[in-house]
C-alpha cells in the first residue's frame, strides 16, 4: 500500500512550530473564548513548551540543535495527546464544552500536521519542482503586459 505524501519538510515544520506556539501563547485563548480560565493557562503553557523545545531541535530553525528531529516529532505527538487529556484528567471538562473542545481541537491539528510531516526532514513532494522554480523565476510583468488577456468576453447570448 503506497504511503500518502508528506509534503511538510523540517523548515516548514519549524515555521509552524514557532507560529502556532506564539499564537497559543497570545491570541488563541481570547479567540476560543477561554481567556482567564485554567484552560487558557494550560494552552498558553503548552504553546510555550512547544516553542521552547523547538529552539533546541536539530532542524533548520533550531537555535541550539540538541534535540534530534525525530525526537521532536515524538514530543509533538505526546504533547498533543497530553493536551487533549488534560481537561479530562483535571475534571475541568465538567465546566462545559469550552473547557475541553479547544484542547481536543489543538490535539487533532497537531496530529494532522504530524501526519503530513516527513520525518526525514526533506519533504515528500509529488510535484514538478523544477517547473515551479522556472515559473517563479519568470518576470511576471511579461505575462501581465505582453501576454494574452486573462479573461475573455463571453459570447453574446442568443
Amino acid at each position: 500500500m503506497p504511503t500518502p505524501p508528506r509534503p511538510i519538510d523540517s523548515t516548514l515544520h519549524g515555521v509552524t512550530d514557532y507560529s502556532v506556539g506564539a499564537f497559543l501563547m497570545t491570541a488563541f485563548p481570547k479567540l476560543a473564548g477561554i481567556e482567564g480560565t485554567r484552560s487558557a493557562a494550560q494552552i498558553r503553557t503548552a504553546g510555550a513548551v512547544h516553542a521552547g523545545y523547538s529552539t533546541i531541535t536539530d532542524y533548520p530553525l533550531g537555535v541550539v540543535k540538541l534535540l534530534p528531529y525525530k525526537a521532536h516529532l515524538s514530543l509533538d505527538a505526546l504533547g498533543a495527546l497530553a493536551l487533549a487529556a488534560t481537561p479530562f484528567v483535571t475534571g475541568q471538562y465538567k465546566r462545559g464544552r469550552s473547557q475541553w473542545v479547544p484542547h481536543v481541537a489543538l490535539c487533532l491539528f497537531e496530529l494532522g500536521s504530524l501526519a503530513m510531516t516527513d520525518p526525514t526532514g526533506y519533504g515528500d513532494y509529488h510535484g514538478d519542482i523544477d517547473a515551479v522554480r522556472r515559473a517563479n523565476a519568470e518576470d511576471p510583468r511579461g505575462k501581465i503586459y505582453n501576454g494574452a488577456p486573462a479573461v475573455r468576453p463571453a459570447a453574446a447570448a442568443t
